[in-house]
């Protein structure tokens, strides 16, 4: 069963992404990253696998599909408080329900919330929140504090994302989705790291 939905999920990426090898080659690396990290905490392959490939399949989609797609389970207070750059998040996490008839609350959080984060995530959102940022064909320079403390401390390692992309979104005048704002509120008020 799950073969056969990482099959079908993996021939509808090939579709989607047919001229954006780049898209393709970051959803891979970003399932590489995240069963590495999934080897070291102990988190389902068979999870990280589907959550990893569904995380952007929908970021080809304009901005009214992806808020379309995103309107079917999410309500409308939720996405309001979405930057536009995340929206593809909540639009890919429909499709995960509807197309793919996925309900697991833990692949379809760790879609929902790769982009932004959120207090209180699961392990296997931690895990696919984080291998989307230090993947290997990140443009980026991610600093090697954060590439270490992956392997060893998932919560430290959001915090220090959260905080790397509060300061970018900052310095260049773009709004911090509400989510991520409130978690690092709750990380900082337990001590930060």
């Amino acid at each position: 069963m799950t073969e056969n939905l990482i099959g079908k999920i993996e021939e509808y990426l090939s579709e989607q992404f047919l001229h954006d090898k780049k898209r393709l080659e970051h959803i891979h690396s970003v399932m590489q990253k995240a069963l590495e990290l999934g080897e070291i905490f102990r988190v389902s392959k068979d999870k990280i696998t589907i959550a990893s490939l569904l995380h952007d399949a929908t970021k080809k989609l304009s901005f009214p599909e992806n808020y379309s797609m995103a309107r079917i389970i999410f309500a409308e207070e939720t996405i309001k408080h979405s930057p536009k750059p995340c929206l593809h998040a909540y639009s890919a996490t429909a499709l995960a329900k509807i197309k793919f008839q996925i309900d697991d609350e833990e692949i379809l959080n760790a879609i929902a919330y790769h982009c932004s984060g959120r207090k209180n995530m699961g392990i296997l959102e931690k895990i696919i929140y984080i291998a989307d940022y230090i993947e290997e064909t990140r443009t980026f320079i991610v600093d090697e504090e954060i590439k270490h403390s992956s392997k060893v401390d998932l919560d430290r390692t959001v915090y220090l994302i959260m905080k790397e992309t509060e300061h970018y979104l900052k310095e260049h005048n773009r709004p911090l989705a509400k989510d991520t704002l409130e978690a690092i509120e709750a990380y900082e008020s337990k001590g930060g790291f």
